[in-house]
């Protein structure tokens, strides 16, 4: 490995301090360091400069939160270039180093010590009368929901053409395992184990006492579209990130994509470990 690319979050490192550290460390490993135009307008010492970082890397820091991952990580995607987090945010899920173990964790990348994990990717398509008009991936979750002004929307829900349930609610989630944590967590989503492969439906408010996140394989596809009243206006969300408007007569499909996202990671700790010192302090 020779070439190791940085992004950073907007706004997530003031007067790029730790990314400064980052790429004089690097360098002085030996390494080459990759930047966009306007990371090393904020930098003090000599990196390479690139239009795509993600091409052009073999492996990418991400300076940021969690937020700040899911974007990279989807930059990442089709390149298959891992991508290690530098905690600039709140929690710090997916971002897992801490900016007092920077240089641990450089030393770490330089030595081979450190392990790539494959998580799960959605694919997600809009089918707009018969024909596809929007396609992207999503690492965490689609949601389909109502817009903030809207009344509660239903939502019909297919796996494989069968039908499976319609809610009364602000929405439905289908997020993987990595995003288990995420919005679906707040939804009343169970927690899985992110090297799981399965897709995790949840509703969101759900107008009924029995309505449940439910698990299908990862082999299936979901659908969703707007049943009943189709005066309402809907938005598919991907990420938190990525919205794009939904419009009566779509259907929303979503499915495990047959890549995965590369999640880079220099701690050798347990999961279960990550979520107690994380999730609870939240």
């Amino acid at each position: 490995m020779k070439k190791i690319g940085i992004v950073v979050g907007k706004n997530k490192d003031i007067n790029f301090r730790d990314t400064n550290l980052i790429a004089e460390k690097l360098l002085e490993k030996g390494l080459e360091v990759i930047v966009e135009p306007d990371v090393k307008a904020g930098l003090n010492i000599d990196v390479t400069e690139t239009d795509s970082v993600y091409r052009d890397s073999d492996l990418i820091i991400c300076v940021g939160g969690d937020g700040t991952f899911l974007a990279v990580a989807r930059g990442a995607f089709p390149y298959k270039k891992p991508v290690l987090g530098v905690n600039k945010g709140t929690v710090g899920f997916l971002a897992e180093v801490e900016t007092g173990e920077i240089e641990t964790a450089i030393d770490k990348i330089v030595a081979g010590e450190y392990q790539v994990q494959p998580r799960m990717v959605l694919d997600v398509e809009v089918i707009r009368n018969g024909r596809s008009i929007y396609k992207n991936i999503a690492i965490n979750d689609a949601v389909v929901s109502r817009m903030a002004l809207s009344r509660i929307i239903r939502l019909k829900v297919m796996m494989d053409g069968e039908f499976v349930d319609s809610y009364a609610s602000d929405g439905v989630i289908v997020s993987t395992p990595t995003g288990s944590t995420g919005y679906s967590l707040s939804a009343g989503g169970p927690i899985v184990a992110p090297d799981m492969r399965l897709l995790l439906v949840s509703p969101i408010c759900p107008h009924i006492l029995y309505s449940r996140s439910f698990i299908i394989a990862d082999t299936k596809t979901v659908t969703i579209s707007i049943a009943g009243s189709k005066e309402v206006d809907a938005i598919l969300t991907l990420d938190g990130q990525e919205g794009f408007p939904i419009e009566p007569d779509d259907v929303v499909s979503v499915k495990a994509s047959k890549d995965n996202a590369l999640f880079a990671t220099v701690k050798n700790v347990n999961f279960y470990d990550v979520l107690r010192a994380k999730i609870r302090n939240t």
